[in-house]
């Protein structure tokens, strides 16, 4: 665990909240010279504290159906697991996948064209390695809305929600369109004259093009992906199941769920639990803390609940490999 101080946690939270932002406004935000922002980023950097900057895609905008598979092993030695996770990092329809310690062992985030195209993957796997898999839950996003992390300040502020994932609703883009994406996507921190360099367009037009893209919502936002570990914090999912619920009463979950600052995701998937979290606390009896103050509040529409431990990410990716590859054909 590495201790950060005040100002060093203020420069991760205005990155988290846009890390296209530049060191001029940083600094002004935290109180800081130019040169001592960039100074401590640098050195988060060289910490693995900052792991990168990037853009937050809408997939479904890109025309793509969002799957969500989770995986329970049987009979698997270390070996075997390793085998079946690196099967799946070839496979160019996964975005992210993730070990997890609880009702399941592995967490797969898929983004597919259609339904034909994820089903040869689904029986792929099961072909392959369906002697090692004791149970399997296959799901569909419909919608998913990502929070700030507040939490880095230690404090409750208000904060802002994107839309992660929406249903699937192809807007027309050309090659250079998705070009700039595909160069934002993992570095959002990259300058205007460097996409025109590498794109072959004037600096205005990038800007003019990437102004448009945020406007039709394909780029909901630029954030930061950091080591959650060495700020002390783990990542949980927590599933919840409910019954009598009333508009009123979802309409004061979801309220909830937007001001708590270890709420980092919220997921609608169809096929899974009624409501899907993904939650960054520093110990399992915070979590605990956080299941009490919601059973507290919402007794009366709670049935059962359950969570996981995702503890090792092993793939993630910010650009759809499909469209990456016909890029560069």
């Amino acid at each position: 665990m590495v201790n950060l101080n005040l100002k060093d946690r203020k420069i991760l939270y205005e990155l988290d909240i846009n890390s296209r932002e530049s060191f001029h406004h940083i600094a002004k935000k935290v109180g800081l010279s130019k040169d001592s922002v960039i100074y401590r980023i640098e050195r988060m950097k060289n910490e693995g504290i900052i792991k990168q900057f990037h853009t937050i895609i809408d997939a479904g905008k890109l025309g793509f159906i969002s799957f969500r598979i989770y995986l329970k092993f049987q009979n698997t030695t270390p070996e075997k697991e390793k085998e079946i996770i690196e099967f799946l990092k070839k496979q160019e329809n996964v975005q992210w996948i993730v070990s997890i310690e609880g009702e399941y062992n592995l967490g797969i985030w898929v983004l597919s064209k259609s339904i034909k195209e994820m089903n040869k993957l689904w029986k792929d796997l099961i072909r392959k390695y369906s002697n090692y898999i004791e149970k399997k839950q296959f799901f569909i996003f419909t919608k998913v809305s990502y929070f700030d992390r507040s939490y880095i300040l230690e404090k409750k502020i208000p904060r802002q929600e994107y839309l992660f994932i929406t249903e699937s609703e192809k807007i027309d883009l050309d090659k250079k369109d998705l070009e700039i994406l595909r160069i934002l996507s993992s570095n959002s921190r990259v300058s205007i004259l460097e996409i025109s360099n590498k794109i072959n367009l004037t600096p205005k037009t990038i800007s003019s093009r990437i102004k448009d893209l945020e406007n039709k919502n394909v780029i909901l936002g630029y954030r930061i992906m950091f080591d959650i570990e060495k700020l002390g914090y783990q990542y949980f999912k927590l599933h919840f199941n409910l019954y009598n619920l009333k508009a009123n009463k979802e309409k004061e979950l979801r309220s909830f769920i937007k001001q708590n600052p270890y709420i980092i995701y919220d997921n609608e998937v169809i096929g899974g639990d009624d409501i899907e979290l993904d939650i960054q606390v520093k110990s399992l009896q915070d979590l605990r803390i956080l299941i009490d103050e919601v059973k507290r509040k919402f007794a009366d529409i709670i049935k059962d609940y359950h969570y996981m431990l995702f503890y090792k990410e092993h793939k993630f990716l910010f650009f759809p490999t499909l469209i990456e590859q016909r890029l560069c054909n």
